[in-house]
């Protein structure tokens, strides 16, 4: 776990930030790092912030498009509690699932941290207890802040994104919705007033 909190909270901040979220104008959710464990190497590939809910682009391995029952579960990781989801090779009438003989390697890392003793939240384990294809480990899970507004001008949020200087990622919401902003830490007093100023 890291030493430093990543998002790097401002108690001074407390107020405004409650301003804004009772206002709407900010949001929290609660984001880590997306990481794809790969079946063949065992790696743990880092692919960014865990934003498949505010825009759906990450990176969803091939064998969760199979019907595999799939296994989500909180586990120990570096130091840390981490939630992973990988697929099992069996199917979803609980049959076993040949095809995962054929296209997907064993994952003996998901399958190592998934049967380890202090494993919570586990939504179903095979009896053999092995899973197969790439899967995802979503680590080092804090509160994350986003703006997120939707009765706004073509353009609006993009151009008030280019004023802010808090680390961030605009995020397409689809092609008839306005982006959010979602901020890598806490915004900054400056970023916060603008915000203020501009949407209370």
């Amino acid at each position: 776990m890291a030493s430093e909190i990543r998002t790097k909270p401002n108690k001074g901040s407390r107020a405004i930030l409650k301003e804004l979220s009772a206002k709407g104008v900010l949001a929290h959710s609660m984001v880590g790092i997306y990481n794809v464990i790969r079946a063949q190497s065992s790696t743990v590939e880092p692919q960014g912030y865990d934003l498949w809910q505010l825009s759906g682009t990450l990176e969803r391995p091939s064998s969760f498009a199979l019907p595999l029952v799939k296994c989500d579960a909180w586990v120990g990781y570096s130091g840390g509690r981490a939630k992973i989801t990988a697929a099992s090779g069996v199917r979803y009438d609980g049959q076993p699932a040949s095809i995962c003989e054929s296209s997907c390697h064993l994952n003996e890392l998901a399958g190592k941290l998934i049967r380890q003793p202090d494993t919570r939240g586990a939504s179903w384990i095979p009896n053999d207890g092995q899973f197969y294809g790439d899967a995802v480990l979503v680590t080092d899970v804090r509160r994350h802040w986003s703006l997120q507004r939707w009765r706004v001008e073509a353009g609006e949020i993009e151009a008030f994104n280019e004023m802010l200087s808090t680390p961030r990622t605009l995020v397409s919401r689809g092609v008839h919705n306005p982006p959010s902003i979602f901020f890598h830490e806490e915004p900054n007093e400056v970023d916060l007033m603008f915000m203020k100023l501009r949407w209370v």
